[in-house]
C-alpha cells in the first residue's frame, strides 16, 4: 500500500495549476492508494463544485482538491474526495483538509483541536480521520496538520491528545504536517512517540534524509536548515519497505513550499 502526504500551499504557490498536474502525474505513477493534502484552499467567493464530496462544509468549484480529483478523473484513475473546512486563511481563502483514495471509504469523521472552535482564528485546527475498507482489513487513516509545541493559543500537546484519543484499537495512520522538527528532543516530535505513535521513517528499510522543509517558509520565516516536519506516523508496528521525499526537484519537481512524503506499507 502506498500513502502520500503533502502540504500544498494550494494557491499561495505561483503557476498551481501547472503543479497540480504534477502531482497527478505523480499519483497515477506511483499508485498512490491514499493522500492526505494539507492546506487545500477554495476562494470564499467562488462558485459552487457540482460534486458529491464528503464534507463539512460546501465545495467550490475552485477548491485544489476537487480540480485535483477532477484531473485524476481526465487521466482514467478514479479517487474519492473529501474536503474539510479548517479556518480563514489569507483574508478571502477557506483552508482544509483533503484525502484522495482509491479504496472504499467506510467512515468520515472531523475531529476539533481546540475549545470553542473558531474558523476565523488561523491557530484553530481541526483534523479529519476516514476510515476505508482493503483487502487487508479496515483501516483508519488521520490528515493533520497541527500547530507548534509552545503555542499557548493551541498547544501541540493538547491537539495530539485529542487526536490520539480517537484511535481505535484498529491500525491507524496519522499522516501530516506536524510542525514538530524530528531532530528537537523533548517537543512535540518526541511527544509524538511517547503517545505510543510510530514513525514510519524510523523503522524504513530504505529512506532518504526525510528532509520536507530546506528554508524560510510561512509559520518557519527564521528557519534556514532542513528539517522533517511532514510525517507518516502508525499506531502498530508495520512492515515499510519504502519511505522517500517526493515533490523535491530529486523525485518529481517541486509543487509547494513543503516537499511532499510517500511510504510503502506491508499491511498484514
Amino acid at each position: 500500500m502506498k500513502l502520500l502526504t503533502l502540504n500544498t500551499h494550494s494557491w499561495q504557490e505561483d503557476k498551481q495549476l501547472e503543479k497540480l498536474d504534477i502531482v497527478a502525474q505523480a499519483i497515477i505513477e506511483q499508485e498512490c492508494d491514499v493522500i492526505a493534502l494539507q492546506e487545500v484552499n477554495q476562494h470564499q467567493d467562488s462558485l459552487l463544485a457540482d460534486a458529491n464530496i464528503l464534507s463539512n462544509h460546501p465545495v467550490l468549484a475552485d477548491n485544489y482538491g476537487y480540480l485535483l480529483q477532477k484531473k485524476l478523473a481526465e487521466l482514467g484513475h478514479h479517487y474519492q474526495l473529501t474536503w474539510d473546512f479548517v479556518h480563514q486563511s489569507y483574508e478571502v481563502y477557506q483552508e482544509g483538509l483533503a484525502f484522495l483514495t482509491r479504496l472504499p471509504i467506510l467512515e468520515h469523521e472531523v475531529i476539533d483541536l481546540s475549545d470553542n472552535y473558531d474558523v476565523s482564528f488561523w491557530k484553530h485546527r481541526r483534523a479529519v480521520r476516514i476510515k476505508v475498507a482493503s483487502q487487508q482489513g479496515e483501516l483508519d487513516f488521520y490528515n493533520c496538520h497541527c500547530g507548534w509545541w509552545n503555542d499557548s493559543d493551541s498547544p501541540f500537546e493538547d491537539q495530539i491528545k485529542r487526536i490520539t484519543a480517537t484511535l481505535s484499537t484498529g491500525l491507524s495512520f496519522l499522516l501530516g504536517d506536524f510542525n514538530n522538527p524530528s531532530h528537537i528532543r523533548n517537543e512535540g516530535y518526541d511527544y509524538l512517540l511517547q503517545s505510543g505513535l510510530i514513525d514510519c521513517y524510523e523503522i524504513a528499510e530504505k529512506k532518504d534524509t526525510g528532509a520536507t522543509v530546506i528554508k524560510n517558509i510561512d509559520g518557519w520565516q527564521q528557519n534556514n536548515q532542513a528539517l522533517r516536519i511532514d510525517l507518516v506516523l502508525s499506531n502498530q508496528l508495520v512492515a515499510v519497505k519504502q519511505h522517500q521525499a517526493i515533490f523535491n526537484d530529486d523525485f518529481y519537481p517541486i509543487v509547494s513550499d513543503h516537499f511532499g512524503v510517500l511510504v510503502e506499507v506491508e499491511v498484514a
